[in-house]
């Protein structure tokens, strides 16, 4: 129960501090200049998942993804950082690029293309990995000068290793030489078409 309570408060957590900074954000003194051309990278922190799931023993659960993206020209920019399953039980990095058709970086709606690669574990007999290449179709919407939210939907192709520990057999239990030979693993291959969602708090710099 404990481990539900604390996914709802990192995601109600990511969801509250743009718009809690928006209300402490005091007015500049200056107009500060606002010209597309100038580069700004942006830390986003934010929930992406395959499914709805929260139980999910491989990375179809959710998983917080930390970026950091930086402008290549006024239109485009690249993408790269790491993400963390909610129940701890898998790790991986990320990269892509995003292609923001309004012409601002960080503004409005956009493409995106990214791979990912995942290390993980379902239980003490399960572990895997996870390779992946998607794109996405989102929107940035501005709250303040220099946070905003950012919603994608789209959908990855992904191959999936995973290896299972076979349990000894009871007979193998009554014999040492048996269990002394090492345990069995089952290796298993999948390629799916999986749909991809992405929440993210984003912080301009």
């Amino acid at each position: 129960m404990t481990l539900h309570i604390s996914r709802f408060c990192v995601l109600a957590g990511l969801l509250s501090t743009p718009v809690a900074a928006l209300a402490q954000e005091e007015a500049p003194s200056e107009p500060l200049p606002t010209s597309p051309s100038r580069s700004r990278s942006a830390l986003a922190i934010g929930v992406r998942s395959h499914s709805l799931s929260v139980d999910a023993p491989t990375p179809e659960a959710p998983a917080l993804a930390v970026d950091v993206e930086q402008p290549l020209m006024q239109y485009l920019t690249v993408f790269g950082g790491f993400h963390l399953g909610m129940g701890l039980d898998a790790v991986g990095l990320q990269a892509g690029s995003r292609l923001y058709v309004g012409g601002q970086p960080f503004q409005g709606l956009f493409l995106a293309v990214q791979a990912e690669g995942t290390l993980f574990e379902g239980d003490a007999q399960v572990s895997g990995s996870r390779a992946s290449v998607g794109g996405l179709l989102g929107y940035s919407q501005t709250l303040g000068e220099k946070w905003l939210v950012s919603l994608g939907a789209g959908a990855d192709v992904s191959q999936t290793r995973s290896e299972t520990v076979v349990p000894p057999s009871p007979e193998c239990v009554l014999f040492t030489p048996c269990l002394v030979a090492g345990r069995e693993t089952r290796v298993e291959k999948q390629e799916a078409v999986q749909p991809l969602v992405r929440i993210a708090a984003v912080y301009k710099f």
